[in-house]
């Protein structure tokens, strides 16, 4: 930029903006909750609701971190190729799909290998959407806002959603008496990123077909 904005121009351009950012927080939320959950909460949930060994549940987590390295570029390649509306859609709905049933199959008998079955595949949910949806989101952003609206929509995502996860989780068990309703949770989180990607890329092929009549 030839102009660097003042503050007062970078919020009014962020309120004017404010659509974009609540999308991008939607957007994102699938990102952050799913990353919460494989790391921060999966130590609490395998040794206390599980009731597995505390290395059994720092290892998951450990190969969780280092999968998570894996995935990430993996997501932006694929995206790169293919589009990253499909690759959005297509992870999310596979988490709104399987996450309570993938968590109620490992309540129901936990093991060792079943934890580390079930959380690499949220792993691979979360490594492959948020390498796709950082991409996207920096894309859809209007780039004289793009460093103010692309914090405030992650920032606000993590805030309102993945640092909340270990809290819903241990609530959502306490209150439902299922050790499984964490699930419902992170569907909760793939449906904001579906209603999202949706929502952003319909806009965006509107605004393209307004552009070219014009």
């Amino acid at each position: 930029m030839k102009k660097h904005p003042t503050t007062s121009e970078v919020f009014s351009s962020a309120a004017v903006n404010w659509r974009i950012i609540v999308l991008g927080m939607m957007l994102a939320a699938m990102t952050t909750v799913t990353f919460y959950f494989v790391t921060v909460y999966t130590p609490t949930f395998g040794k206390t609701v599980l009731k597995l060994s505390t290395r059994d549940s720092l290892l998951v987590t450990l190969m969780v971190a280092v999968t998570n390295f894996i995935w990430n570029p993996v997501g932006g390649a694929v995206s790169d190729r293919i589009g990253r509306k499909p690759v959005l859609l297509a992870i999310a709905g596979l988490s709104f799909l399987t996450a309570y049933p993938a968590l109620l199959w490992l309540t129901a008998a936990p093991t060792f290998g079943k934890l580390m079955a079930v959380q690499l595949m949220f792993s691979f949910y979360f490594g492959v959407y948020s390498g796709t949806m950082l991409g996207a989101l920096v894309e859809v952003v209007p780039a004289h806002v793009r460093t103010t609206c692309f914090s405030l929509a992650f920032a606000l995502a993590a805030a309102l959603f993945g640092t909340f996860t270990p809290f819903a989780a241990t609530k959502l068990i306490e209150m439902t008496n299922n050790k499984a309703s964490p699930g419902f949770w992170l569907m909760c989180a793939a449906a904001s990123g579906i209603i999202a990607a949706l929502t952003i890329y319909r806009e965006k092929a509107v605004a393209a077909r307004e552009a070219v009549a014009a």
